[in-house]
């Protein structure tokens, strides 16, 4: 999904003469990896509908309460591979390297998660939410894959919000 908003969460701009991944220092880079990680772990919904079943009728929505549960359980189970990555991103000595990682391993550890999150459903009523989250996430996963030194504490902050007030704790819980 690729959505821009015209959203300015970054507060920092790139300063003349500092590596463009200064945000990716080891503190900030462990904060920062966590948090986005955890974001991505939690980051959208569920605006797919599922197949049907052999009968051609399709499945029943999920409640608001199976699909916060299920979602922070997609969240909590897929944490330890992107905290890996966010240590990865800790340690790593140089800026290419660490938006190597970031393109090649974190963007897509959050795609993932993403659209098994969307494979839930949609709850009656979380239609609205639910495509905030999913607008929301996308544009942070496109303005992170143009520029992975955006990649910090604060990159899914806008969804966080929303998801976190949605009920989505387990995801993106440093944001």
């Amino acid at each position: 999904m690729n959505v821009n908003t015209d959203l300015n969460l970054d507060s920092h701009r790139l300063v003349p003469g500092r590596r463009a991944v200064t945000v990716l220092s080891r503190p900030a880079a462990l904060a920062a990896g966590t948090a986005l990680i955890l974001a991505a772990a939690g980051c959208g919904s569920a605006g797919k509908s599922t197949a049907g079943n052999a009968a051609g009728s399709a499945p029943a929505a999920p409640t608001k309460a199976e699909y916060v549960a299920k979602a922070n359980a997609i969240c909590s189970a897929t944490n330890g591979p992107l905290d890996a990555t966010a240590l990865k991103l800790a340690t790593e000595p140089s800026p290419a390297e660490a938006a190597r990682v970031i393109v090649g391993s974190f963007i897509p550890e959050i795609k993932s998660q993403l659209s098994q999150i969307q494979a839930i459903g949609t709850p009656a009523g979380g239609e609205t939410t639910i495509a905030t989250m999913d607008r929301l996430l996308g544009g942070d996963i496109s303005r992170i894959e143009r520029d992975p030194a955006l990649a910090g504490p604060a990159a899914f902050a806008d969804f966080a919000k929303v998801a976190h007030g949605y009920g989505l704790t387990d995801c993106a819980p440093l944001s």
